[in-house]
Order: C-alpha cells, then sequence, then structure tokens
C-alpha cells in the first residue's frame, strides 16, 4: 500500500529544469528530462548528506548536471548517475512516482 503526495506545479517545470522541494518530510529533487518528470531524494549517496546547503537546486555552473555542495560530486540527471567524484559509478535514490489525471504523485510506502 502506498500513501500518495501531490507534487506541485510539474506543469509549470520547463525541460532540463531542477527544483528542490520538500514534500512528505522528505527533501527531494524534481527535473523534467525528455518530457519525463523524475524525482531524486536529496541525498549524496557518498555520507548520505543534503546535496545542496540552501533552497535552490544544487546545480553545476552550467546547469548540466546536479552537483554535491560538500564535495562537488557531479549526477547524471537523466538517471542520477555520479559521473565524478568521491561517490563515482553509486547513483541518487530515484522515488516512485504516480500519475493520475496529468496529476503527478509520490508514492511512499
Amino acid at each position: 500500500m502506498f500513501h500518495k503526495y501531490l507534487i506541485p506545479n510539474t506543469s509549470k517545470l520547463g525541460e532540463g529544469e531542477v527544483q528542490a522541494l520538500q514534500l512528505a518530510n522528505q527533501d527531494l529533487l524534481i527535473t523534467k528530462q525528455q518530457g519525463q518528470i523524475i524525482v531524486y531524494k536529496n541525498l549524496c549517496p557518498h555520507q548520505n548528506k543534503r546535496l545542496n546547503w540552501s533552497s535552490t537546486a544544487p546545480l553545476d555552473e552550467d546547469g548540466d548536471y546536479i552537483q554535491c555542495d560538500h564535495h562537488g560530486a557531479l549526477f547524471s540527471l537523466q538517471d542520477g548517475c555520479c559521473i565524478t567524484g568521491p561517490c563515482s559509478g553509486m547513483a541518487l535514490q530515484k522515488e516512485i512516482l504516480g500519475i493520475e489525471q496529468g496529476n503527478y504523485y509520490l508514492l511512499l510506502s
């Protein structure tokens, strides 16, 4: 049985954009990649710390990768895999989503 939580404003999220949000007492990152909504837990797999120190999305200078503020690790927006840094080869935890009547929901067990 899943509990579902509406993810707000997904229709306003631009292609390639990343937003940090808190939902169901979880720090999350939401992105739109090739028309698909993807949600990652906002935790670096290296030390299980939040990726960002502020409320803004933790992106590299060019906005191409999620960047950990602690050690500079870079993560692919498409699949969350770390491409460089102390957790190279590891990945961000992708959350389970549901879609109902055009709305996206975070599904938690």
